[in-house]
């Protein structure tokens, strides 16, 4: 089913994603939904609902002094200099890229404490998961997860805790932290991005009534860190009220930086996102590959 949105003037683009159907059940009404990615028939209830909306060009609403950021809008596109010559060389990444990440989150948002383990690499039809559990890579399908996502999704809920993701890895929650900050570090890893980008939602524009959690279980390969104890997670309505950017051929020296989780508030402080296929995207276009990785942030912490 395609329902349109009456698209912004100005907007350049109508992107189609895949939504929560506005007949669905939502989180005022219902309990959260269970999908288990390991065994067929995996969603309890549900069913997607395709919808084109209008997807504003974020640069040029910059440009003309919209008020977008990480702290406002809940995402931000950033250069981040990195060293990694293979993206696909696990252990070249975690060594280097995962501190180059942990190293910005903590100037982002003055963090004082700050963990990853995972990363994900996705090209169309699969993605590879690096570190996780092993520090090994796996290759996974779309059946778990793999290619490009256009299902609007948020990565955490107000439920989400971290203390069994820690100790996955021998560590706990740090003491006396003030705030708790996810951020999802999205980077292109070809030259540059000529279809399928990530389509951002102004955090300030969602609302209780357009959500469902779902909790998720068997996601990625085997090795990464939530596929066994399981991601609480948001699916999302479309609504009038929402606004949706991109960036425009983002390059592999650009990262979209999307805060994922935030105790101050998940629900208008953070950013459903999808992926969408441009509708003027070159008939050759090369395939999008991108690096995501998320940093989880305490600030303030004592111990």
């Amino acid at each position: 089913m395609t329902t349109p949105i009456q698209a912004n003037p100005s907007t350049p683009v109508l992107g189609s994603m895949s939504f929560w159907p506005a007949d669905g059940p939502s989180m005022l009404t219902h309990p959260p939904i269970r999908m288990d990615m390991r065994r067929p028939g995996r969603r309890e209830t549900g069913r997607a609902e395709r919808i084109s909306v209008p997807i504003e060009d974020a640069r040029a609403a910059l440009d003309d002094g919209a008020d977008l950021g990480l702290e406002t809008s809940g995402f931000a596109c950033q250069r981040i200099a990195s060293a990694v010559t293979d993206w696909f060389d696990t252990e070249q990444v975690m060594a280097l890229y995962y501190e180059e990440c942990r190293a910005f989150a903590r100037e982002l948002v003055g963090a004082s404490h700050v963990f990853t383990w995972d990363h994900l690499i996705r090209e169309p039809g699969k993605q590879t998961s690096g570190g996780g559990t092993d520090g090994s890579t796996r290759v996974s399908g779309a059946t778990t997860g793999g290619g490009y996502i256009d299902a609007v999704h948020m990565d955490y809920t107000t439920e989400t805790t971290w203390t069994r993701y820690l100790e996955l890895h021998g560590a706990a929650e740090p003491t006396g932290a003030t705030r708790v900050v996810a951020l999802n570090f999205w980077r292109p890893i070809c030259e540059v991005v000529e279809n399928h980008p990530l389509a951002v939602c102004d955090a300030r524009s969602v609302a209780r009534e357009d959500l469902q959690e779902v909790f998720v279980l068997g996601y990625g390969a085997e090795n990464y860190s939530w596929h066994d104890i399981g991601i609480p997670t948001y699916s999302v309505k479309a609504s009038e009220r929402q606004r949706w950017y991109y960036y425009p051929r983002m390059t592999a020296d650009e990262t979209l930086v999307i805060k994922s989780y935030d105790s101050r508030g998940v629900i208008g402080g953070t950013c459903p996102h999808a992926s969408f296929a441009l509708p003027d995207a070159p008939t050759d276009a090369a395939p999008r590959r991108s690096i995501e990785l998320r940093v989880l942030c305490y600030l303030g912490a004592t111990g």
